[in-house]
C-alpha cells in the first residue's frame, strides 16, 4: 500500500480555509459630518466687475466677511459642507474661505458656477479640504418659462457630488423663486407659475436620481421661498417632497416622487422651526430634505439665531452619523 499524503484528511486545511472566508473586509470607521444651509442676504463684494451688480465699500465687505467666519465657526463649528446662496461669484467665495483659514486653521474650497440672476447673486458651496469633489452640474440652465420665454430657474439648481474614502454624498443646493408679486394682476400669475415648474421640475428629477442610482444618499437643501403649510397659489415643499397638497393651492402639482422624501427639519420643534421673520411673524423658508435610500443617522438639525450682521435668515444645520 503506498504512502498516503497527510494532507487530505488533515482538520488544519479546513480550518485554515474558515478563517480566510471569515476575515472582514475593512469598513471606514463612521464619523460626525455637519451640513449647513445659509441665505447670506446678497453678499457681493467691494468689485465692480461691469455688470451693473451690487457694489460695496471696503469695509462693507470685509465687516461681512469677518462676520460669516465667525458666525460659521462659533455658532456652526465650522461644519464640513456649507451650501450657501445669494453669493455674487467664485471670488466672495474665496475671500471666505481665506478669513476662515486664517482665523481657525480650516481650510475650505469654493463651488461656485454662476447662473443668470439679473441682480447678480448665485448658490455655492464650501467645502472642507478633507472632502474629495466628484461632480458638479448647474441643472436646467436651458430650461425657459413657456408663458415668457425667460429662464425657468434664475438661481440654478447646483448638483455636488463629495465623497471621503468610500462614502460618497449627492447635495442638490436650491434658491428658489420668492413669493413677491405673488398677488400682483400684473405678475402675479407668471410668479405663480415660475414656482410651480420650478417645483415640479425638481421634483421629476429628484425622483429619477433616487429610481436610477438606487442606494446613493440625496439632500435636497436652500432656501425654498416657501411656507408649510402651503401658500394659497402653490405647495412647492409638498411637491418636492413627492405629497403636495391637493386642497388649498390654486395650482395643483401632481405626485411626481415615489417613494416620497423626507424633510428632516420637521424633527425641529415647532417652536424653533423658522428660519425668517417677515412683519414679526416667523416663518420657515429654509428646508433639507433626504431621499429614502438616504440611511443615515440624524444626529442633530436645528436653525440658529438671526444674525442680522450676517444675513436676514437663520442657517440650517444637520448632523449625522457618516
Amino acid at each position: 500500500m503506498g504512502i498516503q499524503d497527510s494532507r487530505r484528511n488533515s482538520p488544519i486545511a479546513g480550518v485554515i480555509v474558515v478563517l480566510l472566508l471569515v476575515i472582514p473586509v475593512p469598513v471606514p470607521a463612521s464619523e460626525l459630518i455637519r451640513i449647513l444651509s445659509q441665505n447670506m442676504n446678497q453678499m457681493f463684494d467691494h468689485i465692480d466687475d461691469g455688470l451693473e451688480e451690487k457694489i460695496v465699500s471696503p469695509t462693507r465687505f470685509r465687516q461681512k466677511i469677518r462676520s460669516a467666519a465667525k458666525i460659521f465657526a462659533r455658532q456652526y463649528g465650522l461644519p464640513q459642507i456649507i451650501a450657501l446662496q445669494e453669493v455674487e461669484n467664485l471670488r466672495v467665495l474665496r475671500y471666505l474661505a481665506i478669513e476662515i483659514g486664517k482665523r481657525y486653521r480650516v481650510e475650505y474650497r469654493p463651488v461656485l458656477l454662476p447662473g443668470q440672476d439679473i441682480s447678480g447673486i448665485n448658490v455655492g458651496y464650501l467645502l472642507r479640504s478633507d472632502l474629495q469633489i466628484k461632480q458638479v452640474e448647474q441643472l436646467f440652465a436651458e430650461h425657459v418659462l413657456p408663458t415668457s420665454g425667460y429662464p425657468l430657474f434664475s438661481r440654478p439648481p447646483l448638483y455636488l457630488q463629495v465623497c471621503k474614502e468610500k462614502r460618497c454624498l449627492s447635495l442638490l443646493n436650491l434658491h428658489l423663486r420668492s413669493m413677491r408679486g405673488i398677488d400682483s394682476e400684473r405678475d402675479g400669475n407668471r410668479v405663480r407659475l415660475k414656482r410651480k415648474k420650478q417645483a415640479e421640475t425638481i421634483a421629476a428629477w429628484s425622483n429619477r436620481f433616487q429610481r436610477e442610482r438606487g442606494g446613493e444618499k440625496l439632500i435636497v437643501l436652500g432656501d425654498f421661498n416657501a411656507l408649510t403649510p402651503s401658500d394659497d397659489y402653490v405647495d412647492v415643499v409638498g411637491t418636492l417632497r413627492g405629497d403636495p397638497d391637493q386642497q388649498k393651492p390654486q395650482l395643483r402639482s401632481r405626485d411626481l416622487i415615489d417613494p416620497d422624501f423626507i424633510d428632516l427639519t420637521r424633527s425641529i420643534p415647532e417652536n424653533k422651526r423658522y428660519s425668517f421673520i417677515f412683519r414679526r411673524k416667523k416663518q420657515q423658508l429654509d428646508y433639507l430634505l433626504v431621499n429614502s435610500d438616504f440611511g443615515l443617522d440624524l444626529e442633530s438639525i436645528r436653525f440658529g439665531s438671526i444674525d442680522y450682521r450676517l444675513s436676514d435668515h437663520a442657517g440650517l444645520l444637520a448632523e449625522f452619523n457618516w
